[in-house]
């Protein structure tokens, strides 16, 4: 992609040239005689120094075929060769660009994993399931009512754990843990270090950065969303399992989509709206992007309280987050509870790991190795399965509860959820979306927190799919609302007018058509829009961070 902007940015100032008539007479392209080469058999023949002017000398002649021509005069191939050279560079760099990166030949060496990579792996299949959460509401919306809360809701994939792969609540409460914990993983590091002045170094860089990290990318995708709003590509009326259309409006002039794209992403950018889904706020060209700005508002109050905990010891820092995380969750701020809980966990993580870390090198220092001769079991390994078993046990009821249904669609009926959704603190009882949360919001922290005590659980997430799910998770999350509104709905339209809209095999071909279309280029944009947009988003925010801050 470096390379198509240098091959663009120089065939524009060179423009005049590409354009420019022909001349009628040419000379011979010829190169200065101090680039003139020496023979190789010549005794200060040096191949260093040949290689280094033949280069030049292609430059060179490049440059004189630009001013003078090319050619002989009506050989029209000859005399366009240089215009169709740039526009040839300008394609190659392009088609390279939007290659898939999980087919390009890569170095063949395995990527060493950081110690928190599961956390992206959990990212990515929760980004995952988003995107069947959203297909299912476009086609399959009653799915989503719990099971056995109706006569009609008895099917296999209704039953808890089972919904998980298309429960969109619940992945994005682990996105938000997962986001508290990765923006203080480091801070909270250089914290135990006592290395303050690179903690204040850290947060200032990432306060900076954050905005433009989370607003950049969505503001590119939503600028397609609004072309495509205004040449008409939106699905629009009555849709296929009673959810209608997210057509944004629609007006016959291409100036006012610009200001309504333009007044979107002022409101993507806005961290001070209440922080409560919907919050108020449902984002023009698609209402999945209204976790941006609660986002950005969560990562703000992360940073803050890591500065303001920054010198405080270590128990006395868990005792803090911990009455914070508690009295968000009581008096029902429940996305500041998921962010902070996510700062907790980090904290409780290292806690952790520096106490392994001094019983280990006490270990080696005081204890004498000895070499068991029994064949049996030892008590070690024992307790170990013993941990592990506790640990799947715990895993399995958190995923029960995180697979909660929403109260208004059969959680008060649904056998399992009955008594849970019987209790709720007064502050979430009666208060529409919010009563939702508590105890699917509870269980997301809770994963996580299993998640990181048990190792061989975070098997899971570090494989390779799940690896590379993390990677485009965000190009994911930010693509998929349009590509369903757009391709999907006008794609089934016409898949279900041939197969048939009757319930059962008619309609479940017309959207499995759909869905082996849709799916692979919803992928392939989001690898491009992972690696052309978001990296360099991030590299962008990072360098204008570098630029404009003091150099201590």
């Amino acid at each position: 992609m470096d390379f198509l902007i240098r091959k663009t940015t120089l065939a524009w100032r060179n423009r005049h040239l590409l354009f420019a008539e022909p001349q009628p007479t040419y000379r011979p392209l010829s190169i200065p005689e101090e680039l003139e080469l020496v023979p190789p058999d010549h005794p200060d023949y040096d191949p260093e120094i040949a290689n280094h002017h033949n280069h030049i000398s292609q430059n060179a002649a490049f440059d004189s075929a630009l001013k003078e021509g090319y050619g002989s005069r009506g050989g029209w191939v000859a005399e366009m060769l240089p215009r169709w050279e740039w526009l040839r560079c300008i394609l190659v760099a392009f088609l390279v660009a939007i290659t898939p990166s999980f087919i390009r030949k890569g170095d063949g060496k395995a990527k060493k994993l950081h110690p928190t990579a599961w956390l992206d792996g959990l990212r990515g299949v929760a980004s995952l399931m988003v995107v069947f959460h959203h297909s299912s509401v476009l086609w399959y919306w009653p799915l989503n009512r719990g099971w056995g809360s109706s006569p009609e809701d008895y099917h296999f994939i209704q039953l808890p754990i089972i919904r998980l792969c298309y429960s969109g609540p619940a992945m994005v409460a682990i996105f938000f843990v997962v986001s508290g914990f990765s923006l203080s993983y480091k801070a909270l590091s250089l914290t135990r270090k006592g290395s303050y002045e690179e903690v204040l170094d850290s947060l200032s860089s990432s306060v900076l950065r954050r905005g433009l990290r989370l607003v950049l990318p969505p503001a590119t995708t939503t600028f397609f969303s609004m072309l495509f709003t205004y040449f008409g590509f939106y699905g629009a009326g009555g849709g296929f399992s009673g959810t209608g259309s997210r057509e944004p409006p629609q007006s016959p002039f291409l100036w006012e989509h610009l200001k309504s794209w333009y007044y979107s992403v002022i409101g993507l950018s806005d961290p001070f709206r209440p922080n409560n889904y919907p919050g108020g706020y449902n984002p023009v060209y698609d209402t999945n992007l209204w976790t941006i700005p609660v986002e950005l508002h969560g990562s703000m109050v992360i940073f803050t309280t890591l500065l303001g905990l920054s010198r405080v010891r270590g128990p006395w820092r868990i005792a803090i987050l911990s009455g914070i995380v508690f009295y968000l969750s009581y008096y029902a701020y429940p996305h500041l509870f998921l962010f902070l809980s996510g700062v907790l966990l980090a904290e409780l993580h290292h806690s952790r790991e520096s106490k392994h870390q001094f019983q280990k090198s006490y270990t080696v220092e005081g204890t004498e190795h000895e070499i068991p001769t029994s064949e049996s079991p030892s008590p070690a390994s024992l307790g170990w399965t013993s941990i592990k078993t506790f640990w799947l046990a715990n895993f399995f009821l958190a995923l029960f509860i995180i697979s909660m249904p929403a109260i208004d669609l059969g959680a008060t009926n649904s056998p399992g959820y009955i008594l849970l959704s019987s209790y709720l603190p007064p502050h979430y009882a009666g208060v529409e979306y919010v009563q939702d949360t508590f105890w699917v919001f509870l269980a997301a922290f809770y994963l996580v927190f299993i998640l990181d005590n048990a190792p061989f659980l975070q098997s899971i997430f570090t494989t390779r799919i799940a690896q590379y799910l993390g990677k485009i998770s965000f190009a994911l999350y930010i693509c998929h609302g349009t590509f369903l509104y757009t391709l999907g709905w006008n794609l089934s339209a016409r898949t279900l007018a041939w197969t048939g809209r009757y319930p059962g095999m008619q309609y479940g071909m017309g959207v499995g058509l759909t869905a082996v279309v849709m799916f692979p280029l919803l992928f392939w944009t989001a690898d491009v829009v992972a690696r052309e947009v978001d990296a360099r988003s991030v590299s962008f925010a990072r360098w204008l961070s570098d630029k404009i801050s003091v150099k201590i």
